[in-house]
């Protein structure tokens, strides 16, 4: 089980206290992957990047967020993205490397989570996947890319939360998984546009 406290109200979902919880179980990743999870062969090609790779490391300058976005950036965990500036942001130290980084506005009913947690494969075992997600759903698979690293997004199921949008990918030793409700998959695609990695 991999869910933390969120506390946004949704529509046809009714969220109880302590609904998300997203649980650290350690594990620590070198390169990119072709695709994430191994035992699931893809029935269509990689969906139009949500970022190229870059093919030359370029330090970037400092970002800007668009209007009516703030920047949220992780040193420890290398990466940025921009997110609504109507949206509160809490960390949640899970111990042994891993971090919940929870995105909500509890009056628009919308949010998301990224859990990260040090990950040694290259894959996505099928152990760790039902670890983190019990329910064992792993629908509408499909890979892109975000700033260059494959990324698998995927439809599933919580028992607190219902139908959820997963993206997962490996990059530099961690494991990053993102979580939002099923009906704000296209508004997380948009954040998730954002993201960029960093000290690189």
């Amino acid at each position: 089980m991999k869910y933390k406290i969120i506390t946004i109200g949704v529509v046809g979902i009714a969220l109880a206290a302590g609904g998300y919880y997203f649980k650290a179980r350690p594990a620590s990743v070198e390169l990119p992957v072709d695709f994430l999870f191994g035992e699931v062969a893809l029935k269509e090609p990689l969906r139009e990047p949500i970022n190229e790779p870059d093919k030359v490391a370029v330090k970037e300058p400092e970002r800007r967020p668009p209007d009516g976005s703030r920047e949220y950036r992780n040193e420890r965990y290398s990466f940025s993205l921009f997110y609504p500036e109507d949206t509160t942001v809490k960390e949640f130290d899970e111990g042994r490397g891993a971090l919940t980084i929870v995105f909500e506005n509890v009056e628009k009913a919308w949010g998301f989570q990224i859990f990260i947690v040090p990950y040694k494969e290259s894959q996505v075992s099928e152990e760790r996947f039902l670890t983190d997600v019990p329910s064992g759903v792993r629908e509408n698979f499909s890979d892109f890319y975000i700033d260059g690293t494959v990324a698998a997004s995927f439809y599933s199921k919580n028992i607190g939360l219902g139908d959820t949008w997963e993206v997962w990918f490996i990059r530099g030793g961690f494991l990053y998984e993102v979580t939002t409700l099923k009906n704000l998959d296209a508004w997380l695609g948009g954040i998730m546009k954002s993201w960029k990695f960093i000290n690189y």
